[in-house]
């Protein structure tokens, strides 16, 4: 496991090209031991890989396969498994291609007018999240979908991630101008 842990490091390290990228995380390991200080019987890891506009769900299985390549492993898409608060048990199958909203989309004009009537500007930029979200269970529905919210999303769920009062504040304008625009 160890070497395929390697492998998964210089996997992200060579996402990261020019512009949106893809990222691969592992973000659990366990093992079987008999105890603390023996060789374990098996290892398992789950890895979180994030798609960027271009990558397809056949790169990312064509990744996996050679993450494993000469190694006694195998990989599987995990399906999670949660209870919803009314007791339903949901499951959710998190390979998702990466989505985007076309800028002429009715959404997306109305949170453009959203956003120029509590800034009293135009928008000078767009940008993409360079990471997933929940959204993407909306968007599976084929409910438009538009990723906004103070603060800087690089920072999300960070240690160090921040946010000033004043741009919760005026993001909540926003919120609620979006509503009246829709």
């Amino acid at each position: 496991m160890a070497e395929i842990i390697q492998r998964v490091e210089k996997l992200n390290a060579s996402l990261y090209k020019d512009g949106p990228h893809g990222t691969i995380v592992l973000s659990d390991i366990s093992c079987i031991s008999a105890s603390l200080n023996a060789v374990p019987s098996s290892c398992s890891i789950y890895l979180d890989r994030r798609l960027a506009m271009g990558e397809t769900l056949d790169q990312v299985k064509e990744e996996m396969n050679q993450l494993i390549v000469d190694k006694d492993a195998s990989w599987e898409v995990g399906t999670l498994v949660h209870q919803s608060w009314m007791g339903k048990e949901l499951h959710y199958e998190p390979m998702h291609d990466p989505w985007i909203i076309e800028k002429d989309h009715p959404l997306t004009q109305a949170m453009i007018r959203s956003y120029e009537s509590v800034y009293q500007s135009e928008v000078e930029k767009f940008d993409f999240w360079d990471f997933g979200t929940n959204a993407i269970t909306p968007v599976a529905l084929g409910i438009p979908t538009i990723g906004f919210g103070p603060g800087e999303y690089k920072l999300a769920h960070m240690v160090n991630e921040h946010c000033s009062i004043e741009q919760i504040m005026k993001a909540s304008e926003i919120y609620c101008q979006l509503i009246n625009e829709i």
